[in-house]
C-alpha cells in the first residue's frame, strides 16, 4: 500500500511540477472577399520572422483568363509589396516550390508539352519568367529547383522520367537511367549545400527503394537501393544537419505495402547501416489514448515480444518536412484513414478534390493522432510523444498539426472546423492535454457562420498562422460574406505549479 501511494504521489508530483498551457490570443486578421463567378485559391507560405507570402489565383469562367496576384507582409500581417503575372490563357498552374529566395511556379500550356517558370523574389516582388519545353508529354507530379535549373517529374507511358530545364538558356534534357519499366517517382529532393538532386524511386513489382544521386549538370553520381522485402522504405527526405553530412529519413513497409510499419533513418554519406524503428518500439506510440486503454495496449505488444512473435503495428503516415533543432531534429507525422464521400453539388463541397493512393481513390480523410519524435545529430532516437487529434476530418490530405517550441517545451497545435487545438509536450511528458481556442472574425459585431479548408502554419517565435475560408455574417449585411482570411495567433506559456 505504501508504495501504491509513494507511486501515486510521484505521479501528482511530476504533473503538477510541469503542468503548463498555452493560452493563444488571436493578434491580427486579414480578409479577402470572394467572387462566386470566379474559381480562386490561395496558397499561404510562412517566412518565419521575416513575414509570409500568399499566392491567390483567380480563374475566369471559361478559363478566359488567370490572374496570379503575390503579396508580401510583415510579421505583424502588414503589406510590403504586391506582385501581379498574366500567363497566356493556354497556360495552367501545375506545380510551386519554394527556397530562401525564391517562389517558383511552373505552368504547362495545355495538352502541349511547352512550359513556363516564373520565379519572384521573396524580399522585393522582382519577377522573371523562363519559356521552354518537356521535351514529351508527361504527366507531371514533382518539381523542384537547384540554382537556375527546375528539375520536373512524373510518368510518360507509366514509366518516369525527369527533366532538367535551364533558366539560362532554355534548353531541357532528360535525366538518364530514369526510364524504366516498373517504376515510379516517389520524391524528388534537392542538396543545396552540395548541389545534388536526389532521385527517390519505388519498385512496386521487387518491392525496392531506389536512391539515385545526380550532379548539378544532370549526371548520376550513384545508385542505391534501400530495404529488403520485410523493410522497405515508402517515403524518403534528405535532410541536411550540415553541409558534410546528408541524412536520408522517411516510413518503411513491409513488402509493397502501402502501410507503414515505422521509421528508418540512413546517413547517406557513409556506409553506414540503415537504423529502422518500429511503432512497436516507441515508448509513447499509444500515449494518446487514456491510460487504462494504453497499458492494455502495450501489455499484448509485451506478451508478443516475450513468446518471441514479431509485433507489426501497420497504419497509413502523413509524414511532415523534417524539422532541425539545436539538438538535431524532429520528426511529426499524423496517422491518417482515407474515405471516400459522394459530394453533393454545393458550395461547400466546390472545393473537394480526389487523393489517389495506390490504385484506389479517396476523398475525405479521419486523422486520428499525431506522432513526434526528437532525434540528436546522429539520427539516435532520443525521445517520443503522440496526441490525440480526435478523428477530425478534411477533404485535404496534407499536414494539421503544427508545432513550435519554447525552452524545453513543445507547443502542438491543430485546426478542427472553427477551433484551434493546442497540446503542450516536454519531451516523452505530456504536460498539458488539448485545450480549445476560438478562431474570431475582424470585428465584434461580425459571426462566423461556417467554416471550410481551416488550416494551421507555425510561423515564428510564439505564434501561428490560421487561415482558410469562411462565411462570415457582417453587421447590417443581410447575405453572409463569403472570406478567405489570415490570421496571427499568439500564446503565452504559462507554467503551472
Amino acid at each position: 500500500m505504501k508504495n501504491y501511494q509513494k507511486y501515486i504521489f510521484t505521479i501528482l508530483f511530476l504533473w503538477f511540477a510541469f503542468s503548463a498551457s498555452a493560452q493563444l490570443t488571436q493578434a491580427k486578421r486579414i480578409e479577402f472577399d470572394r467572387r462566386n463567378d470566379i474559381e480562386e485559391e490561395n496558397v499561404v507560405i510562412p517566412l518565419k520572422e521575416s513575414g509570409v507570402l500568399l499566392m491567390q489565383s483567380k480563374i475566369e469562367p471559361y478559363r478566359q483568363k488567370s490572374t496570379y496576384d503575390f503579396y508580401r507582409y510583415d510579421s505583424t500581417l502588414t503589406q510590403n509589396w504586391k506582385a501581379t503575372f498574366v500567363p497566356d490563357p493556354d497556360y495552367d498552374l501545375i506545380k510551386t516550390f519554394r527556397n530562401e529566395q525564391f517562389m517558383y511556379v511552373l505552368f504547362k500550356k495545355t495538352d502541349k508539352i511547352d512550359i513556363g517558370v516564373l520565379r519572384i523574389d521573396v524580399e522585393t516582388g522582382d519577377k522573371s519568367y523562363a519559356e521552354g519545353s518537356l521535351l514529351t508529354s508527361m504527366d507531371i507530379e514533382h518539381f523542384v529547383v537547384l540554382q537556375s535549373k527546375a528539375f520536373i517529374g512524373g510518368k510518360y507511358n507509366d514509366r518516369p522520367v525527369v527533366v532538367m530545364f535551364s533558366f539560362f538558356d532554355y534548353t531541357s534534357k532528360v535525366l538518364p537511367e530514369v526510364h524504366s519499366n516498373n517504376l515510379a517517382i516517389n520524391e524528388l529532393d534537392v542538396d543545396e549545400h552540395g548541389n545534388f538532386l536526389y532521385l527517390m524511386l519505388k519498385n512496386d513489382r521487387n518491392c525496392q527503394f531506389i536512391v539515385k544521386k545526380y550532379s548539378y549538370e544532370g549526371k548520376l553520381i550513384k545508385s542505391f537501393s534501400l530495404g529488403n522485402r520485410d523493410t522497405t522504405p515508402i517515403s524518403g527526405e534528405v535532410l541536411n544537419i550540415d553541409k558534410e553530412h546528408p541524412i536520408l529519413m522517411g516510413n518503411y513497409a513491409d513488402g509493397c505495402s502501402l502501410f507503414a510499419l515505422g521509421f528508418y533513418v540512413q546517413q547517406l554519406n557513409e556506409d553506414s547501416k540503415i537504423q529502422y524503428i518500429n511503432f512497436a518500439d516507441l515508448d509513447n506510440f499509444f500515449s494518446f489514448l487514456n491510460a487504462k486503454r494504453e497499458e492494455k495496449i502495450k501489455r499484448k505488444i509485451r506478451e508478443k515480444k516475450q513468446k518471441g512473435k514479431d509485433v507489426k503495428l501497420r497504419y497509413r503516415l502523413f509524414l511532415h518536412d523534417i524539422i532541425p533543432t539545436k539538438e538535431g531534429w524532429l520528426m511529426l507525422a499524423e496517422v491518417f484513414y482515407p474515405e471516400y464521400k459522394s459530394t453533393p453539388n454545393t458550395a461547400a463541397w466546390s472545393n473537394w478534390r480526389n487523393y489517389r493512393i495506390g490504385n484506389d481513390v479517396y476523398n475525405n480523410f479521419r486523422y486520428s493522432h499525431a506522432i513526434v519524435c526528437g532525434f540528436d545529430k546522429s539520427g539516435k532516437l532520443i525521445w517520443d510523444n503522440s496526441v490525440s487529434l480526435k478523428d477530425i476530418e478534411s477533404s485535404e490530405l496534407n499536414a494539421k498539426v503544427q508545432i513550435t517550441h519554447h525552452d524545453d517545451y513543445h507547443i502542438l497545435a491543430y485546426p478542427d472546423e472553427k477551433l484551434i487545438r493546442t497540446a503542450v509536450i516536454r519531451g516523452n511528458q505530456k504536460v498539458k492535454n488539448l485545450e480549445n481556442f476560438d478562431l474570431k472574425a475582424s470585428s465584434e459585431a461580425d459571426r462566423i457562420v461556417d467554416a471550410e479548408r481551416t488550416n494551421l502554419a507555425a510561423w515564428y517565435g510564439k505564434s501561428f498562422l490560421a487561415y482558410g475560408y469562411q462565411s462570415v455574417k457582417r453587421n447590417n449585411e443581410l447575405i453572409n460574406s463569403s472570406v478567405f482570411y489570415i490570421s496571427k495567433l499568439t500564446y503565452a506559456l504559462k507554467e503551472e505549479k
